[in-house]
């Protein structure tokens, strides 16, 4: 399909994305690839695209078909590990941590009444204690971010359009996405979810099919933290995954990655392994199929891993390989990492990276609303690029903040 160029009006409100039925090819971006010149007397501007986006109902509530339970194991196995608050006087306690147990095998996770209450907080049982977990931003009175709320977050931070990433801890949200982007056309680009520890098998690739060609969606999210059901003996590049990946060129769209396990229960030696060793495989499989697009989403899920004889901040040298990838790329989700607006560590490692790959081609700013709360307002999330990150071009900042993102999926708009 050839990139359509709409003003910017009718590239976010007419649904510029096409609807159920079609299916936008996705290409690799050449490194070489410039930014695209405007008309003369015409400035360029892209959408405002934010890589990293959210809709969705209340935790642990049925959809798509899926066993709620499942969805609630997943999200109990994502939190492992995190402090609690003690219910009775809602005071911070370091001993127990939530889920923590033995062993990375979701099956061995112990039974603590896990249940979602209101307001951010989850509440667990143990030992007979009752405790408080913060699970999202207290905003979410109901534990929930409907399209009709996450719309109006847009609207007030000046952000056009959102990349619907889907982690199973959401629930099986393909319809749910379609139905969104049904009633709000041009402001949703919904990533598929199959079951990844099923992804061999032929009921995933027409779930895949059916997504993309009947519900819309534009893309593949891919986690690999499911992969805790099997104690983690699947891996991401395993040969029998070879005809999802075929499916996925048949269908010409990109593969998003998330690649934190949660392997160990608290965060340490053992999640960094974790994370570098799905890094590994990650890499030898943009080596092996360079022709798919693919995001590292999340940013760098090892910032912050102070690691001894390891700088905080530093990528490994394995994970600086794989970005460079041509067929990579990666969401910028540096400001949940870095204390106080306007995030100058965030700014410096955002030029670290031009200068590390030459351009900001590889880059697609992301702000995970509304988890992303706990951090920032939305208006700094994109701000401190937007406003602040003084070395990059006008154009650059267009790129980083959507033009990466709508040439992915073969758009491209003028302002």
């Amino acid at each position: 399909m050839e990139t359509t160029h709409l003003s910017r009006r009718e590239f976010v409100r007419m649904g510029a994305l096409g609807g159920a039925g079609s299916v936008v090819a996705s290409r690799v971006i050449p490194e070489t690839e410039a930014a695209p010149a405007p008309p003369a007397g015409e400035a360029a501007a892209s959408p405002v695209i934010d890589a990293h986006f959210h809709i969705f109902p209340r935790f642990g509530t049925e959809s798509g078909g899926e066993d709620p339970q499942l969805n609630m194991r997943f999200l109990q196995y994502h939190s492992r590990g995190a402090r609690l608050r003690r219910k009775s006087d809602r005071v911070w306690v370091d001993e127990p941590r939530f889920s923590d147990f033995a062993g990375d095998d979701m099956r061995d996770m112990p039974d603590q009444n896990f249940r979602v209450t209101r307001f951010g907080e989850a509440e667990v049982t143990i030992d007979g204690v009752d405790y408080l977990l913060p699970i999202a931003p207290p905003g979410l009175e109901s534990m929930a971010a409907p399209p009709e709320r996450m719309v109006q977050e847009m609207e007030w931070a000046s952000v056009d359009m959102g990349v619907l990433q889907h982690d199973h801890i959401y629930g099986a949200l393909n319809e749910y996405f379609h139905d969104a982007m049904r009633r709000f056309p041009g402001r949703f680009i919904a990533l598929a979810q199959i079951r990844e520890w099923e992804g061999d098998r032929k009921a995933q690739h027409d779930r895949l099919e059916r997504a993309v060609r009947e519900q819309g969606h534009k893309g593949l999210y891919f986690s690999v933290e499911p992969f805790a059901l099997s104690n983690f003996e699947d891996h991401l590049d395993d040969a029998r995954f070879e005809p999802l990946w075929d499916k996925v060129r048949e269908l010409q769209i990109p593969v998003w990655w998330y690649l934190h396990s949660r392997r160990g229960s608290r965060k340490g030696p053992e999640r960094f392994a974790g994370i570098m060793e799905h890094v590994a495989e990650l890499d030898r499989w943009a080596q092996a199929h360079p022709d798919i697009p693919a995001v590292l989403t999340h940013g760098f899920d090892v910032f912050g891993y102070e690691i001894e004889g390891r700088e905080k901040y530093q990528l490994p040298p394995v994970l600086m390989n794989l970005i460079k990838r041509p067929n990579m790329h990666f969401e910028v989700l540096f400001q949940t990492h870095y204390p106080e607006y306007p995030f100058f560590g965030a700014q410096e490692k955002i030029r670290e990276l031009r200068e590390e790959l030459g351009g900001v081609h590889k880059m697609m700013w992301g702000s995970d609303m509304p988890s992303g709360r706990l951090d920032c307002t939305y208006q700094q999330a994109v701000d401190y690029i937007r406003v602040h990150c003084d070395f990059l071009t006008r154009e650059e900042k267009d790129l980083i903040l959507g033009g990466n993102a709508a040439r992915m999926f073969g758009l491209k708009g003028n302002a």
